[in-house]
């Protein structure tokens, strides 16, 4: 008895063995930081290096307060590769914000002479790619990144299963496994993870009573 038919089963081993193949990377850089994510004391994945510079902004260009030649110039002048992520004008300064996976600047320009504070966090890798995989400062392109690899990892479990079902002989241990991996992950949630066993009630609905 073929539970699955040859067509269904031809075209879950093409998928799995040549998607599972495209997107090899991405879901080995996900598996990793699940870890890593999950230890990131371990890696000393929270802990900056600090480094303070000051540096000059040309006064002209402070004074006619041009934004976007004020940023390209902290940009150009210490080599910032990060999204802009704040830019406010203070009655005395102009402070000014930049983020990547593994770098935060933080910029203040002093209006009348224009001298320039820079304060920048550096991260290590771990932290670096543990931000990846949040996608937090990496941007829109990245975030298509996450969810294409979301869809292989997902297209992978289901063809991994059709598969599976196409091999008789390990059919019935296979759903054994299955069942203890399911089961043993609902119990570890329900019996250790805090909260688990708060029920969520919808609010009681109130109604005017006309008199």
């Amino acid at each position: 008895m073929h539970v699955v038919s040859r067509k269904v089963l031809h075209l879950s081993r093409t998928l799995h063995i040549y998607l599972t193949m495209l997107g090899v990377f991405a879901m080995l850089l996900f598996g990793i930081t699940g870890f890593t994510i999950d230890h990131e004391d371990w890696f000393n994945a929270t802990t900056a290096q600090v480094t303070e510079t000051t540096g000059q902004t040309p006064a002209a260009m402070v004074a006619q307060k041009d934004g976007l030649q004020m940023v390209e110039n902290l940009r150009t002048t210490y080599h910032i590769s990060g999204a802009m992520t704040a830019f406010e004008e203070l009655d005395d300064k102009f402070s000014v914000g930049f983020k990547d996976p593994g770098q935060i600047w933080e910029i203040e320009i002093d209006k009348p002479s224009g001298q320039t504070r820079v304060h920048l966090e550096t991260y290590n890798f771990v932290a670096l790619i543990n931000n990846l995989h949040r996608g937090r400062y990496a941007g829109g392109s990245w975030r298509w990144v996450i969810d294409l690899a979301a869809i292989l990892i997902v297209l992978a479990c289901v063809t991994g299963f059709v598969l599976w079902l196409a091999l008789p002989k390990r059919r019935q241990f296979g759903i054994m496994v299955l069942a203890l991996g399911t089961l043993g992950t609902l119990l570890v949630f329900w019996a250790l993870v805090p909260g688990s066993d708060v029920k969520i009630e919808a609010p009681a609905a109130t109604a005017a009573v006309a008199k």
